[in-house]
């Protein structure tokens, strides 16, 4: 029985995806589980998996078309059930047009010659898709470099993103030979391929994610912010303590611990249906070149800081490589955005959709202070917490903001 691969709805804000290519090819076995394709969400780059076992009949998606949640992508089933159909595209249409065309017009030898001329557009082979993942082959796309040609890094000389920022194209001119100086740009050099290439060529599926969420935050959630100034010499300390193993401590782990620490007095600020009996969980903001991901820390009540720690560092490079699932971006209940490591003191955060607060932290520098009528150079860091002002009111924010000072002014409690 023929079954049908549609474009899976792979995020709650996906509403279509950019067809990234397949990883079979028309006449493959495919087992249940195998990676068929590969698809562009609102999020990341994601594989897609086969939901049933048989041979790849046909494909309808070209790589890099953009298509709608529930799409038919292409079909799985037994070898010759397709078989009734007809051809999808006759090889010797055009040789039989060709006699009756040779004779009539043979003079225009130079049409031929610039419809012949290579396209830009990369072509992916399977050694291509082993040695660098979806995400760098995308960038590699866009700035028109051959992954052929450069050296991967990585294990197993898989290409890594450093590898593609580094990269610079061969040298023509061979040893011994002088370079030969720029020509004037002829017209074949000069003029595009297609004018309308850029304006056809569909716009990324992050960056639309993006512009969709935060016209809802911005339109639908009457935000107010709140700030604090929080000593932040103690955690300095605990940092410098916990340098050692494979990720250290830095400010942000302590930062979304006390959160948690600090969240389960104030469940205003954690909607109800995204912590019940399920444990706390907490987003982060990840740039990439594309734009903003926000990945999950699930249950970071019950993690230890090292614990949160590592899964930071995991989330983190499986969003450089554009591996996040589902899973790990969906289901947070608060939100940390951490532009400290940019020198930025402060700002004010947008609110993600479904949630009520994000909280927004600066730099750790040193700034002055006063103590005991004294004035000092101490670490401080600012904190912005932007509240959904429906459902929390001033007061109530600024206690949490106490709340979570206090905790970082004195974060050995954190250590336990």
């Amino acid at each position: 029985m023929v079954k049908e691969i549609t474009m899976p709805k792979l995020s709650d804000t996906m509403t279509e995806g950019l067809f990234a290519g397949w990883r079979k090819k028309v006449g493959d076995r495919i087992e249940r589980g195998d990676i068929i394709a590969e698809v562009e969400t609102d999020k990341a780059v994601m594989e897609l998996e086969a939901f049933a076992s048989g041979v790849l009949l046909k494909t309808m998606a070209k790589e890099g078309e953009l298509v709608p949640v529930g799409t038919v992508l292409g079909l799985i089933g037994e070898a010759g059930e397709l078989a009734g159909e007809p051809a999808a595209a006759p090889v010797n249409e055009p040789e039989a047009a060709a006699p009756a065309a040779a004779p009539v017009a043979p003079e225009p030898p130079a049409a031929p010659q610039l419809a012949a001329a290579p396209q830009p557009a990369a072509v992916h082979t399977e050694q291509e898709h082993e040695k660098a993942s979806p995400l760098v082959r995308r960038l590699a796309r866009d700035q028109g470099i051959d992954l052929g040609q450069v050296h991967g890094s990585g294990p197993d000389g898989r290409i890594t993103q450093e590898d593609l920022a580094g990269f610079t194209p061969p040298q023509s001119a061979q040893k011994g030979e002088k370079p030969t100086p720029p020509r004037a740009p002829s017209a074949e050099t000069t003029q595009p391929p297609q004018p309308e290439e850029p304006a056809a060529k569909p716009a990324r599926s992050m960056r639309q994610a993006i512009t969709a969420a935060v016209t809802q935050s911005w339109q639908t959630i009457p935000h107010f912010s709140v700030t604090v100034e929080i000593d932040m010499e103690a955690c300095r300390e605990i940092i410098r303590e916990l340098k050692t193993g494979s990720h250290p401590v830095g400010y942000n782990v302590l930062l979304t611990k006390a959160c948690a620490s600090a969240l389960a007095h104030f469940p205003l600020l954690c909607p109800a249906n995204s912590t019940a009996g399920d444990g706390l969980h907490i987003s982060f903001a990840v740039a990439l070149p594309d734009g903003l991901l926000m990945p999950v820390i699930r249950r970071c009540d019950s993690l230890t800081v090292t614990e949160i720690g590592t899964e930071t560092a995991r989330l983190v490079e499986k969003c450089r490589n554009g591996r996040l699932s589902a899973e790990e971006m969906s289901g947070a209940s608060f939100s940390i955005s951490n532009l400290g490591m940019y020198g930025v003191d402060d700002f004010t955060a947008l609110i993600m959709p479904g949630q009520t607060a994000i909280l927004a932290a600066g730099a750790v520098t040193e700034r002055p202070v006063v103590r005991n009528g004294q004035l000092h150079a101490a670490a401080t860091m600012r904190v912005t917490l932007s509240s959904d002002h429906r459902v929390i009111d001033g007061a109530y924010a600024a206690r949490f903001l106490a709340e979570l000072r206090g905790i970082l002014e004195k974060p050995v409690s954190l250590l336990v």
